[in-house]
């Protein structure tokens, strides 16, 4: 749902505070509130996040995985701005470490995630199959995943 009817810069998204805990990604200026998922969602994402985080370590990679944190902008066409947090993201320690003292924010000259999961929901079927994949594919990520439960 959007709820704002001015246009918001990326700044403005950054700074906006409405006075709730409500999340918001960007889309085109808009803020799109991102709602609280079921409990099904949420357990999809510590399932994953716990799988992902054995195997890096397993492997020794210096990576990290995290549900739900981290933005990632897109250069849609259009002169407004979009940032996705996605359900789950997979990025260089070093990447996340980078992040430490700033918004945790995949900024269009950053490098791509390695990897980055949307658990699909009947209401965000056609953003996480269409929108947010072409999104993704922009920006050179070189894995997206769409995960639901059957």
């Amino acid at each position: 749902m959007t709820i704002a009817t001015k246009r918001l810069t990326f700044a403005e998204y950054l700074a906006y505070n409405d006075g709730t805990d409500t999340r918001y990604e960007l889309l085109d200026g808009e803020l799109i509130d991102m709602g609280v998922g079921t409990g099904l969602h949420g357990a999809i994402l510590k399932l994953l996040e716990k799988i992902f985080d054995a195997e890096i370590a397993r492997l020794g990679l210096l990576w990290v995985s995290l549900a739900a944190v981290v933005s990632v902008r897109s250069p849609r066409s259009g002169r407004w701005d979009t940032s996705r947090i996605p359900d789950v993201i997979v990025l260089l320690q070093d990447q996340w470490q980078g992040m430490r003292n700033r918004e945790a924010v995949v900024e269009l000259n950053d490098p791509a995630p390695l990897l980055v999961v949307e658990v699909v929901s009947e209401s965000t079927k056609t953003t996480d199959y269409r929108s947010k994949q072409s999104e993704y594919a922009v920006r050179d990520i070189p894995e997206y995943w769409v995960v639901g439960a059957t």
